[in-house]
């Protein structure tokens, strides 16, 4: 090798494969400068995709992955079956990425199904991927109730990648359209790669009134929306982020099949250096013609000159699916995927009688046989051998900075409000107080300050408009009072999740006015409670360190018989930003869980037991009758591992109620004492064990409600927290909240 000229080896490796010519990188500094340097990426972007046919990448069918423990992405050799494998696990974690875009110097923007992020990724150089920031859940498409005018909300949000070659820079752009509000307009925000800044406005302005929900599409120097409404094309112009504006194809009537009823669907690409429409009318009964139009331009390329030609039309019978799109011209003829994965070629000079070439089937080939769902957005794109590389993360970016370290350190010990205030200030801030490294650093340190217990009540329990306790009686709109119980759960990590009545569960940040209710699911029959009961166990909330996201935890029965204890448990889990359960029943805790709020504390979630459900050997034999016993699940990988231990409880009082709760970070056990009209608040000592028989506990607060009944009595008093500034006890009885100070023996009405 070192007798070969250095431009040789460069003109040998600039043909390589893109994970080859990476790994070449490791050979020595002067190799990794030179093969890392913009002129090499260009000239090896350019001679590396010289060759046909295109390429291709499929992901296996769901049963795969669901046997699998990773994922992974395989090249497509058309005419044959998979060939080397491209990319295992990797960024994307256990969900499944989809492409969105064709690739731009070798990246693809895609999006990951039961996470719903947006990232940009080169599959080429094994998965090189980039999460891009609020794109889980869109800040601007995330419903907040609010007592007075509600921020801006917006139903759909649909994104594209952009390059200006002038600043040789990556731009994602997102348009948000069809706000909640009718004076809402519609916005545009750009995030540009390996740069310190988040997402911002554009220079320029959309039209403020159209309906974007197709993904954007790169041709020309400029990102291409096409609008659902009949309102044409909006253009956005990588370079100076103005926008402009192209006729749509002519519209596609469904009656004209003779099926008035029929849904027009329209998906946009390129093709052939030109954007192209594909339209198609689909019902429940049937798929109508697939059209294909194109956008050529006359007279020297100017928009006004550019005119829709129809080139083809296609009949779908012989594949019939939700989603039938073009990928790129394959010699002269046209290659199409379905929403099943499936390749096919067709003769644009004669594709509306000509019969299809088949160029690939998944189901025929073992490492991707199965049943492959009919989707809009399979895992099927095209990629290309690149060495361009996604950037670094916005943490990576932000943090590099010693001033920006140094502001992260004050903003992590002020209240969350005054963070989300203070992110306006810039676009660094914005950035930084959205990582996640800032977030769990505040999540610690603003929670150290001894502050007085923060109380919201909770105006609506469907919508979740919450109040602070001091507010002035004029400001708080008349509450929804209703027999109906209300249960909430303790903060975990700055989330709380509730039950309202026997139909509705949510997951809400009081402080920052987030509420996302958590649909029940529609295949389980298990919620057949009277109107004004409730299981109050059903929902839980727990932190998962591994994955870094809350976990969720429902419960139900679906049989309950005290008379002959026995019972039937079911269980779902899922992550708060997934927006979606489980796929498959997870297994519920080994013991009956009592009708009491669980809890969270040092990674796990416990529930009582119920005594009065199971084999009578495991209730009332071990541990001892005069003890309680409870469930812990494990929080970390909660859902693929869903780990248990039963954990023996502290002594309790023959009558009397048991709740859990957390205290300075311990698990605590309150126990009332019916006859004494008093509660015993008892912690587990920090690093006790966990299995039955191992736990230590003692306690901690007795508190005397003798002399203050009726209005505060122990069957129906809550402890809810400690005041750190004075270490009062704050007691909730559904009427009244009080502090209890336990040296004093003094309660305090406020």
């Amino acid at each position: 090798m070192e007798s070969l000229p250095e431009d040789v080896l460069l003109e040998i490796f600039s043909r390589l494969p893109a994970r080859s010519a990476a790994r070449l990188r490791a050979m020595s500094r002067s190799w990794r400068a030179e093969l890392s340097s913009p002129s090499f990426v260009d000239l090896h972007l350019r001679r590396a995709n010289t060759t046909a046919p295109p390429k291709l990448f499929c992901c296996p069918c769901d049963d795969k992955l669901m046997l699998a423990d990773q994922w992974c992405l395989y090249d497509l050799q058309l005419g044959g079956g998979p060939g080397r494998e491209l990319v295992r696990g990797g960024e994307f974690g256990d969900v499944l990425p989809a492409p969105l875009t064709k690739p731009l110097r070798g990246l693809v923007l895609v999006m990951c199904y039961g996470r719903n992020g947006v990232y940009v990724c080169n599959p080429s150089t094994g998965g090189e991927a980039l999460a891009l920031p609020d794109t889980e859940l869109p800040s601007k498409a995330t419903f907040r109730p609010s007592l007075g005018p509600g921020p801006p909300y917006y139903r759909n949000v649909a994104y594209g990648l952009g390059y200006c070659s002038a600043a040789k820079e990556f731009k994602v752009v997102r348009m948000f359209s069809e706000g909640h509000y009718e004076e809402t307009a519609t916005r545009c925000e750009v995030f540009v790669l390996d740069s310190p800044a988040y997402w911002r406005p554009a220079a320029g302005k959309p039209p403020p009134a159209c309906i974007v929900e197709n993904t954007g599409v790169f041709l020309d120097g400029s990102v291409h929306f096409l609008c659902s409404d009949g309102g044409g094309m909006v253009s956005f112009n990588v370079a100076d982020e103005s926008f402009g504006s192209l006729p749509a194809p002519p519209p596609l009537a469904a009656a004209v099949y003779g099926v008035a009823d029929w849904r027009i669907r329209e998906r946009m690409t390129e093709l052939d250096g030109c954007l192209c429409v594909c339209q198609y009318a689909c019902g429940s009964d049937g798929h109508g013609p697939c059209r294909l139009w194109l956008l050529r331009r006359h007279g020297g390329g100017d928009e006004t000159a550019a005119r829709w030609e129809k080139l083809c039309c296609i009949d779908p019978i012989p594949w019939p699916s939700r989603s039938i799109v073009p990928l790129c011209m394959y010699g002269e003829k046209i290659l199409m995927r379905t929403g099943r994965s499936v390749v096919f070629a067709v003769d644009a000079a004669a594709c509306s009688g000509g019969a299809p070439e088949i160029l690939f089937r998944p189901d025929e080939h073992e490492a991707t046989a199965g049943e492959f769902e009919d989707t809009q957005l399979p895992a099927l794109g095209l990629y290309e051998e690149s060495l361009v590389p996604v950037g670094r993360t916005v943490e990576e970016i932000v943090f590099s900075s010693p001033s920006t370290r140094a502001w992260s350190d004050v903003l992590k010990w002020l209240p969350a409000r005054t963070v989300s205030e203070l992110s306006v200030v810039c676009k660094a801030w914005r950035a930084m107080v959205t990582t996640d490294r800032f977030i769990r650093s505040h999540a610690v340190h603003a929670n150290m300050a001894a502050r007085r217990p923060r109380i919201r009540f909770v105006m609506d329990p469907v919508g979740g408009v919450p109040a602070d306790i001091d507010r002035h009686t004029d400001e708080i709109h008349e509450p929804d009072i209703s027999p109906k119980p209300f249960v909430c759960s303790q903060p975990c990590h700055g989330l709380n999740v509730g039950s309202f009545s026997d139909v509705l569960d949510f997951v809400c940040n009081p402080i920052m006015d987030y509420h996302e209710e958590l649909p029940l699911i529609e295949s389980d029959d298990d919620y057949d409670d009277d109107g004004d009961d409730i299981f109050y166990g059903r929902i839980a909330l727990g932190y998962d360190e591994e994955v870094g996201d809350h976990v969720v935890v429902r419960l139900a029965y679906t049989e309950n018989n005290p008379e002959t204890r026995s019972y039937k448990l079911q269980c779902r889990m899922r992550y708060v930003k997934r927006r979606e359960w489980s796929p498959q029943p997870i297994p519920p805790p080994p013991r009956p869980v009592a009708s009491a709020t669980p809890v969270y504390a040092n990674g796990k979630i416990y529930w009582l037991v119920d005594p009065a459900l199971g084999p009578a050997s495991a209730t009332t034999t071990t541990p001892p009758t005069s003890a309680c016993e409870l469930v812990a699940l494990d929080c970390r990988n909660a859902v693929a591992r869903h780990h248990y231990d039963v954990v023996r409880g502290p002594p309790m009082p023959p009558c009397g109620r048991v709740s859990v709760l957390r205290l300075h970070g311990a698990l605590c056990v309150a126990c009332s004492d019916r006859d004494a009209n008093d509660i015993d608040v008892w912690a587990m000592q920090q690093g006790a064990g966990t299995a039955a028989g191992d736990a230590v506990w003692s306690m901690v607060y007795r508190i005397e409600l003798a002399g203050y009944s009726p209005e505060y009595t122990s069957e129906k008093t809550t402890v809810v927290g400690v005041d750190p500034t004075s270490g009062r006890i704050l007691l909730n009885t559904e009427q009244s909240l009080g502090y209890y100070d336990p040296k004093t023996g003094e309660l305090e009405t406020i």
